[in-house]
């Protein structure tokens, strides 16, 4: 699960309560074990579904309005059994911690990409800004 705090908070939510246990009551069933026909001793096997998992990951949305619609949109969400759930995190390699300090990498460079920018600009004004005393100065001293 993600240590993101919006996540958390969102996860937490009543609103996400009662999506999670109307979704799952709308589709009892593991939609993996339906769709891939998992058979078990020669006849069709499918699991209840106890996780509602979330087909684009929340987290990678880039603002909280984006993280919002993707946890609370129905087109957005999966039920499973846990087995296949946990499948489908492992073939991601989203729990990992190579995953995970990736998804780290990338925040600071696109934080240091965002503060570069901004200092860029400052010293860009600042040097326009010396500019304009200098010439100030140099009218008004005569």
């Amino acid at each position: 699960m993600s240590r993101d705090p919006k996540y958390q908070k969102l996860l937490n939510s009543k609103r996400w309560k009662q999506l999670r246990m109307a979704y799952l009551q709308e589709h009892p069933l593991c939609e993996r074990c339906y769709r891939e026909g998992i058979e078990q001793r020669g006849k069709p096997y499918i699991r209840s579904a106890i996780d509602v998992h979330h087909k684009i990951p929340v987290e990678s949305a880039r603002t909280p309005q984006e993280m919002e619609q993707l946890c609370f949109n129905p087109l957005n969400l999966q039920a499973l059994c846990i087995s296949c759930h946990a499948k489908i995190h492992r073939e991601a390699k989203s729990h990992t911690k190579e995953a995970h300090q990736q998804r780290e990498d990338e925040r600071l460079a696109r934080w240091k990409a965002r503060h570069s920018e901004r200092n860029t600009e400052s010293h860009s004004s600042i040097a326009e800004r010396e500019v304009t005393r200098t010439e100030f100065k140099a009218k008004h001293s005569r």
